[in-house]
């Protein structure tokens, strides 16, 4: 009815009138790159706001077509292949009998019929074939012709069915694997800190607006393309622009979603909706997970691209040998292309549909393959084997220090901070009313796996952190403090300059489920499992004793948990499981990186190759158990393929069988092993 770019409105069909105005809805919000649909019965019309980087007017009708009419169009095929058969039966029956001036002109009308029940397949297969490259569609459409020059239309129309069938249902099994992964992106509400009413809040990403103020600390992510107005960070974007060194941002400066602030602080101003911002990231991870193919989808292409050839030679001497153009169709009709394509890539869909309705983010074909060889899996502590969600237990002071002098100081220096400890801390303060003077981000300094220090207070620096951030700057004075009764707790001291204010003890608790993950992954052939961890060597050992954990290694920086997976994987497969930013280098460099839980970092969900969305520990084993599976699906898919369609050769050469009996068994292995896939994975 109307159309601008990034609206459209349509006007509705009568036949849709069986869907309530919340259904039609529903059903177009979930079409990837659209982000708006409203629904109006009286005007009979439905507006629609879209990303036309993304989607085109003409597939947004296609997309929605196939929504709303998916059962006509079933019918329709249906029906057109039923009409196609019957007209090829009753042609070959009485081809004899018909006068010579109707046989080639009824031969075409059937033809026509056939390429009506899947065009795709001969103008792909022609395509190829003009480029010398003939693929699987170039062998159904030469053995379809080739079965009409011999006046066999029911073979021909056979083999043109069953060809449809499979493509149907890969065409199914794709489209819903777009659909779960859209609506797995979409299911988490990401926030933002953005300047509002004179203050900063932490607003969905979806209420920003272009021009508005948003702040973005060290290890977040950044969720809009902006400019820099203020503060100066190192940012990571290598994923938009592929250079590994980090960018260094100031005011004035460009910055992209999905990139990563690895040290520093920034306020961004706005150029972007949130909701396009978001749009274009879950296009890039679709795009990345679709050509993250693994080694044996890469393999299967290759072998199915020389099958092409190797079938079209076997039919050609075939032909020289036996004369007989009946028998080389028969051999033509029978190819290993579709099977052993279809036996990987429809099993490792599958696979990431199962994972994408759970919630979980696989990002490519290739994890499932390398999840199924993992032999250790590391395990960071904080927030992955334990909640993340740590609790102020106790509060020890220095001598003359009130608790009101503490929590000012901690809370002017933890203010931006987006941690576990951070926000128990910060919750602590705004339970006590605690006034707090501002932190620029300039006075901001993080040190990762050390702590903070923060300057400008009343003109001095506070120091927040670990015992060894104040050893590194000489502050003592601590010894006096109690030392900790429960060796798990987490004690966080501070200091300004050289005066310590006292210590926060906090304490963590262990996952629920996490000791059975761990049985369960033993039981999955899993050697060894490891906990890499920054905490103190009593604590790393309590936790590591209560999940019986095989090596705990404590006191560690984020560059000696790369170290230590580096050395790990020069002997088997590793599988790292983090959701800090000082996970985020391990698990870039694991064979398997696992982000656990809602409030892991930007930089872990971006570095992993697995994100778990929620605080579900139990999720890692079935990542193994489920890949182990598909591994053994697709191998016997392989010996299917392979066994069947050589048997199905041998039959023909000795012209044991006709070609129709070759269609149906070649097209039936392969009709085969992707419901075997499909109902194996459900």
């Amino acid at each position: 009815m109307h159309q601008l770019s990034g609206r459209l409105r349509l006007r509705l069909k009568a036949e849709l009138k069986k869907y309530s105005e919340s259904q039609i809805e529903v059903i177009t919000r979930s079409i990837p790159g659209i982000y708006s649909a409203n629904c109006n019965r009286n005007s009979g019309s439905l507006l629609l706001y879209y990303d036309p980087e993304h989607i085109s007017v003409e597939q947004i009708k296609e997309e929605l077509n196939w929504h709303f009419n998916q059962r006509r169009i079933f019918e329709q095929r249906g029906l057109a292949a039923v009409t196609a058969l019957v007209g090829a039966v009753a042609l070959e029956k009485s081809y004899q009998q018909l006068p010579q001036q109707w046989r080639q002109p009824l031969l075409g009308t059937s033809l026509l019929l056939g390429v009506s029940l899947d065009p795709k397949v001969f103008t792909s297969g022609l395509q190829h074939l003009l480029k010398f490259q003939p693929n699987a569609d170039s062998l159904t459409m030469v053995s379809i012709l080739a079965a009409y020059l011999i006046k066999q239309p029911v073979t021909a129309t056979t083999v043109m069915i069953m060809s449809s069938i499979s493509n149907i249902i890969e065409e199914i099994t794709d489209r819903r694997s777009h659909s779960y992964l859209e609506s797995s992106l979409k299911y988490h509400s990401q926030l933002v800190h953005c300047f509002k009413a004179g203050k900063w809040q932490d607003i969905p990403l979806k209420q920003v607006k272009q021009d508005d103020i948003l702040a973005c600390y060290t290890g977040e992510k950044i969720l809009v393309d902006g400019q820099v107005v203020a503060g100066k960070a190192n940012i990571n974007e290598a994923g938009i622009t592929g250079e590994f060194q980090p960018a260094q941002k100031r005011s004035g400066d460009q910055v992209f979603a999905g990139t990563v602030v690895e040290q520093g602080q920034l306020e961004i101003k706005a150029a972007k909706l949130g909701s396009q911002t978001e749009e274009a990231a879950i296009y890039r991870l679709l795009k990345e997970a679709q050509s993250n193919k693994s080694e044996l989808q890469k393999t299967a292409d290759r072998l199915a691209q020389q099958m092409v050839r190797i079938s079209f030679t076997a039919a050609g001497l075939t032909y020289l040998l036996r004369r007989s153009l009946l028998k080389a169709i028969s051999v033509l009709v029978i190819d290993f292309v579709c099977g052993v394509k279809l036996s990987s890539e429809i099993a490792i869909l599958a696979a990431m549909n199962r994972f994408t309705q759970q919630k979980v983010i696989v990002k490519g074909g290739r994890t499932i393959e390398n999840a199924a060889m993992i032999k250790e899996v590391v395990f960071d502590k904080t927030g992955t084997l334990t909640t993340g969600q740590p609790t102020v237990q106790k509060i020890f002071l220095a001598a003359d220090v009130t608790q009101s002098q503490l929590l000012e100081a901690v809370g002017y220096g933890e203010q931006h901070v987006n941690h576990p400890i951070g926000r128990a801390i910060m919750k602590l303060v705004k339970q006590h009313q605690v006034s707090l003077e501002n932190l620029r981000l300039e006075d901001e300094e993080v040190l990762t796996g050390y702590g903070i220090i923060a300057h400008n207070f009343h003109g001095q620096d506070v120091y927040i952190g670990s015992e060894k951030l104040m050893k590194q700057h000489s502050i003592s004075g601590f010894d006096q403090q109690v030392e900790l009764q429960d060796p798990t707790a987490r004690a966080i001291y501070v200091a300004v300059d050289q005066q310590p204010l006292g210590i926060i003890v906090l304490n963590d608790q262990i996952r629920t489920k996490m000791k059975q993950t761990i049985t369960k992954l033993r039981q999955l052939g899993v050697k060894k499992i490891t906990m890499l961890t920054g905490d103190k060597q009593a604590v790393a050992q309590q936790v590591g004793q209560q999940l019986n954990i095989d090596h705990v290694v404590s006191e560690l920086l984020p560059r000696d948990k790369v170290n230590y997976v580096k050395r790990a994987q020069q002997q088997w497969a590793v599988m790292m499981v983090g959701d800090g930013l000082n996970d985020a280098a391990a698990l870039k460099w694991s064979m398997v990186g696992v982000t656990l839980g809602k409030n892991a970092s930007g930089a872990a969900k971006n570095a992993c190759d697995v994100l778990i969305q929620e605080d579900r520990p139990e999720v890692i084993s079935e990542i193994i158990e489920t890949s182990q599976q598909t591994m053994q699906i697709i191998r016997q898919n392989y010996a299917a393929v392979f066994a069947l369609n050589t048997a199905a050769i041998i039959l023909s050469l000795s012209g044991n069988i006709k070609p129709i009996l070759s269609a149906i068994i070649h097209n039936g292995t392969t009709i085969g092993v992707i419901l075997h896939s499909l109902i194996k994975l459900r």
